[in-house]
Order: C-alpha cells, then structure tokens, then sequence
C-alpha cells in the first residue's frame, strides 16, 4: 500500500529511522541533490494511502508526490478491523485526518454522535462545558483533558515550572527565566537594574492568552512595556539558536500523547516538524528588533511572507519554511551536533513538563467528574522546543491542541478574495499528523502492539495485516515501527520517577478543598489543614491569614483583602513556607519538604483520600491486631521493562529522594496495589 518499499538516499527519509535513530556515519550516504529519492517508504504509508479528498491547487500545478508504485485508495486497502467505535461529531477541524485514520484502521465512525449506546473515543477539537453529559460511561475514552487549555497557558504553566525548579532547580533550567505581570513586575525590574550594568539583555513579551504569534514584541528594559496591567509573560530571549547554511532561525513542534495520569503514561512521536522563520536571524538591535519574520517562527505569522516556501513534496521540504524533524536533524548532524543527545534531552524536557502539570490536571480532573465516574483522558500535546548554538534544547512553550490539519492555504495573488482560497495538501503535516492520529486511536484502546507485532504464517487468517510489515531489497519482510513510543515510565522512568514528588502535595490539598464547588482552598481549609496535621505551632493562626492573603493575591494579581482562595501551587507555597520554618536545620528544600509531607501523611492516614479514582487501599493493623483499610495516593509507577528486553526486579523501591540520590544503585519500583477503577 502507498509507495513501495525502496532505500532512500536521505537518511531522513529512511523507513524507521526516526530522529532518535540516527544511521552510523558509515552506513548514511550524503547524496548530491539530484540524485535525491522523494519516496518514504514506511513513514509515508499511511498518509499517502489515505483518500482524504483534500482540493486540488488551481495555478499552477503542483508536483505530485513521486511513489515508485501507484498509491491505492483508501478503499483498496486491507481491512484492519477493529471493533472500536469512534464519535467525531464535534471534532471540527480534527474531522478530516481523525474520519480517514478511524477508517483506515476498520473502525467506526459516528460522524453525526451516536443515540444507541456510548462510543469507545470521543474526539473534540476542545473542551465543551458539557462534556460529563456528553462523555459520561467511564468505559470511553476522550481526547481531552478538563482544563487543560487553562493549564497549558504561559503563566499557569510557568508557575507550574517554577514550583518544580525550587525542589530540583538543576533538572529545571531548560524553561527561560520567567516573569509574569503584573504580579512580578517589581522582580522584572529588579531583576533588570541588577543585570543591566553588566550586559544588555533582550525579552520577549506574550500575553497569556495570545496564539499564533499575536500580541507577541521584544523589549531590552521595563520601560519598553507597553501595558503593565494585563497578564503578560516576560522571558529571558535566547538569542544565539542554532542555524543551519540558510542562516535562518527555527523551532521544533515535537508531539507527544498522555495515555493517562494513573498510572502516568506518556509517548513521544517519532517524528515532528520545524518550523523556519522567513527573513534571516540577526541578534536582536534597537534597529531590528521589530522584525518577527526574524525572530518568531510561528507558522500563522510566516506563511504571507513571500519568502515563505510551501512544500509540495518530500524534496521540496529539504529547504520548506516547514520540514520534517527527521530532516533537520540530519542536517544538524552534517554540521556537528549530536542528535542523539539531543533527542534523548527533548525527551526529559517533555517528561519534566508534563510531572510538573500533573498535579493541576488531578485536581481538574476531580473537580471536573466530581460525584461521577468519569471517562479516560489522553490528548496529543505539542511542545515547541528551540535548540540554542551549542546544542541545548530550551522549551519555548506548551499547545494542549496543536493543529492536525493536513493541508495549507498558497496565498492569493492580488485581488483574489482570500474566501476564495483553495487548501491544498501538505505532504510534511500528513507525514507526521496521519500516523500520529493512526497511533493514538489504537493506543487508547490498547491496540498498538496488537497493530505492530503481529506474528502470523502466510496461510493464517491474519495474513491480511502483512501490510504492517515492509520489504527490504532482498524481499526480507521486517516489523514496521509504531509511530509512538513510550517515554514514561518506559524507558526514562528510572531517571525521572523521583520528579513525581508533589503527590502528597496534591493528597492534602484534596482533602481540605470543596472539590465540588471550587479548585482553590479557602482559609478556613487552611485552618482544618494546620490544626488535623499539628501545624498550629509551627505558624501562628494571624500568621497564617498574613501568609495566606500574600500568596493569594500574588496568585490572582490583585490586593484584594479577602482572597478566595489559594490554587495548588499557591498552596505548595505556603507549604514551602512550613516546612522551612519546621525543618530549619535541614539543608535542602526537597528534603524539608518531603519530611513535612511524611509528617502530614501520617497525621492524615485515617481520612483517606476521598478520590476512589486516585487512591489505593492498604489494610494496616494496630496493637491490638485489628485490620483497618488506609486509603492512599496510587503509585504512579507501573513495573516497566528494561531497554533491551531485561524485566526489573519487584522489590520495594527507595523513596523518590532516596531514589533519585542513588541512581546508580537498585532502579526497583514497588508493585503498585490493584486499582479498580479505569485509568484517568
């Protein structure tokens, strides 16, 4: 199906050779240009099989992809049945690629909702308000999480950073210094004053809430502003990024998919895009800071430059303002860098990122399905990732929902009505959204390996999936790749486990917080908190109130005299400052505040957590041998297998900071108890 098997000279383009899997020097041929091979073998199987019916360009013509076999319609290709059913009434712009992948892989559709029963996924392009009425058997499987636009924002989600770079600031230094205003604008300016005799430094402005590259403007002192009042984000601009011969700067979209939160499962696609800006970069001056078509690289931005170039083909691609990730990191390898240090650091800056928005998502979560069974979540993330001159990945910003479309609009010639203008396709967004869309379906439903591992006799009844599997020149038949790949636990869990540290947090601040009315604790929650966990000595009640009053009106960026109450994090600092007042000769924060957790655990062991969905249930005996259950948080980690096929031992891990200390030393995880319920 699609483009037959053949080799590719571009070692980009070779099938299964994501970015993580560079080929040895010795085996990557740099071909001279004309001798480029446009065909993807394995990657591009699923996107240019697929009869999307998108519309043809008008003038001129465009170059059709070049196969070395005729690609088979949607219709001729082998029936991969799967009893799944899938509702795509309200995916919107999602429809085209979500309709065609559900098709490919045999399962059925509900394009108009479904009145007879409730589907397996349900696909929506955001989140409706009505979604619990909408999505309501806990058997179902949604594609997002509640909330989750809100926490993805610049400032939600540099809070979410900073709390973690105050535990592990060394684990934590890929997030730009950050202020948001205007709560921090008094840190922004002194942070200026402090730097400014020393170096010159740029910023770059963005509203919380601004997409697409609007709103967005450098500035090099506090002065430069242009509105103090409205919530904006202030980073630190990183202004020597890696350029390739074009001398033009660019970002990567990496994708990654949540499976669940409990247990925590996260996969990273193999392949993503880069997305080039369209004039050429210079460090920023007070002559060109203004120019964004060489600063931002955003694509709403850059595709009306007439720089622009839109790729009609996987060669065009090689120099597109939009390529393939795959492509860009062998030119990167050409020039020096090491991809696979490189891959494996983007990697942990997802898996960091996501642990730090964990504990919102819980919360949203509870408060979202609250008296509820509540459906499965997963979403496709993206995560814009610049890489700077000496190689390091920074992570710029996170998209809870990232574009899957799968065509581009060529932009009219003069006094052509833009309404008028006719999408085309765009092979790079097919190459990497179809398989990526292809994938998550089946890996909700727990059909990934079943798709990529089938092991049948040609005579079987399952000889119909050899389509999953490729030929190479000598007619050898191998396993194709899935497009996902599990990153956590899998294969960095044992590195990163430890970072899963805020569960206790998250366990206090559900039991005192009116989860059915409000995500925030009050200070009558508060109260309860220090007087059920003995706190009343460590602060003062008029202590707490100031505390509490200070940090809520940080968190709202107001100086109301009566907060209502104190987000998460706002409560994560209030815990910080207990437990530094506590644990006063103990050197480290994580350590203060884990001792805290620890202290408040057992003070709040016989309240349980009320979540049946996010507790596990122990049975401790008293002195006087009678079993009581105890309701605790789950064990986000499940037993994993080690890289190369090596299962790891059962035993009883170290705690996180034990743990994460002695590394080198056993990697075991606790088996985590039974959890009735279905993953969240």
């Amino acid at each position: 199906m699609g483009c037959s098997e053949s080799k590719s000279a571009v070692a980009p383009l070779v099938p299964g050779a994501g970015p993580g899997d560079p080929k040895p020097e010795a085996e990557r041929p740099t071909p001279p240009m004309e001798m480029l091979e446009v065909s993807r073998a394995e990657d591009t199987d699923d996107a240019t099989s697929l009869s999307l019916s998108l519309p043809k360009p008008r003038s001129p013509p465009r170059e059709p992809l070049r196969c070395r076999a005729e690609t088979p319609s949607l219709q001729s290709l082998p029936a991969h049945s799967y009893d799944v059913s899938v509702d795509t009434s309200r995916s919107k712009s999602n429809a085209k690629v979500v309709s065609a992948c559900a098709r490919r892989l045999g399962m059925r559709e509900f394009p108009n909702g479904r009145d007879d029963g409730p589907c397996d996924i349900y696909w929506h392009n955001v989140v409706y308000q009505d979604l619990r009425s909408v999505v309501s058997a806990p058997t179902s499987r949604v594609n997002k999480f509640p909330n989750m636009t809100e926490l993805s924002r610049k400032i939600a989600l540099t809070r979410a950073l900073q709390s973690m770079q105050r535990l592990f600031p060394s684990e934590y230094q890929f997030y730009p210094n950050s202020w948001f205003i205007p709560e921090q604008l008094g840190a922004f300016e002194a942070h200026c004053a402090a730097v400014g005799a020393s170096k010159k430094q740029w910023f770059i402005v963005k509203p919380d809430d601004g997409a697409q590259g609007t709103g967005i403007y450098l500035i090099n002192k506090p002065a430069d502003l242009v509105d103090t009042s409205e919530r904006q984000l202030i980073q630190e601009y990183v202004a020597d990024p890696f350029l390739l011969g074009d001398g033009l700067k660019f970002d990567f979209r990496v994708y990654a998919v949540i499976k669940s939160i409990n247990p925590l499962s996260i996969y990273v696609a193999r392949e993503g895009m880069a997305r080039f800006c369209t004039e050429k970069y210079s460090q920023p001056t007070s002559s060109n800071f203004e120019n964004l078509y060489a600063h931002l690289t955003n694509y709403s931005l850059n595709k009306g430059h007439n720089s622009y170039v839109h790729t009609n083909s996987l060669k065009d691609q090689l120099k597109g303002s939009k390529r393939l990730l795959s492509t860009v990191f062998y030119q990167m390898d050409a020039r020096g860098v090491r991809t696979r240090r490189l891959w494996h650091n983007i990697k942990l800056i997802i898996i960091k990122t996501v642990i730090a928005m964990i504990p919102e998502m819980m919360i949203n979560y509870e408060h979202y399905f609250y008296g509820a069974p509540g459906p499965q979540c997963f979403q496709i993330m993206g995560f814009d990732i610049l890489v700077t001159k000496s190689g390091d990945p920074i992570l710029l910003e996170v998209n809870s929902a990232p574009s899957l479309t799968i065509e581009h609009v060529i932009p009219s010639a003069e006094g052509v009505d833009e309404e008028e203008e006719v999408p085309v396709r765009s092979i790079v967004d097919e190459i990497i959204k179809v398989p990526l869309v292809k994938d998550c379906l089946l890996l909700v439903m727990d059909l990934l390996d079943e798709e990529y591992n089938v092991r049948a006799s040609p005579d079987s009844s399952l000889s119909s999936r050899a389509s999953k599997r490729s030929q190479d020149d000598s007619g050898a038949q191998k396993a194709r790749r899935p497009h996902l790949s599990e990153i956590f636990p899998g294969r960095y869990g044992h590195v990163s486990s430890h970072l899963l540290f805020l569960d206790r947090a998250v366990y206090l601040f559900l039991q005192f917080v009116n989860l059915k009315k409000s995500t925030t604790i009050t200070i009558s929650g508060c109260r309860s908190f220090f007087r059920k966990c003995n706190l009343t000595g460590v602060l003062s009640n008029e202590s707490l109130e100031k505390h509490f009053a200070q940090i809520s009106s940080f968190f709202a960026g107001t100086s109301d005299s009566s907060p209502p109450g104190l987000p998460f994090h706002g409560f994560l600092q209030l815990l910080f400052v207990v437990s530094d007042l506590r644990y006063v000769h103990v050197d480290d924060r994580p350590t203060r505040l884990q001792n805290l957790l620890v202290a408040c655990d057992l003070c709040l062991r016989r309240y349980g957590v009320r979540s049946s969905r996010l507790r596990r249930t122990e049975m401790e005996t008293d002195e006087n041998q009678n079993s009581t259950k105890i309701y605790l948080l789950p064990n986000r980690m499940r037993d994993v297998r080690r890289p190369h096929g090596q299962f790891r031992s059962r035993s009883e891990a170290p705690p996180p900071l034990q743990q994460h200390q002695n590394l080198t030393q056993s990697r075991s995880f606790k088996k985590p108890s039974p959890i009735h319920f279905p993953p969240l």
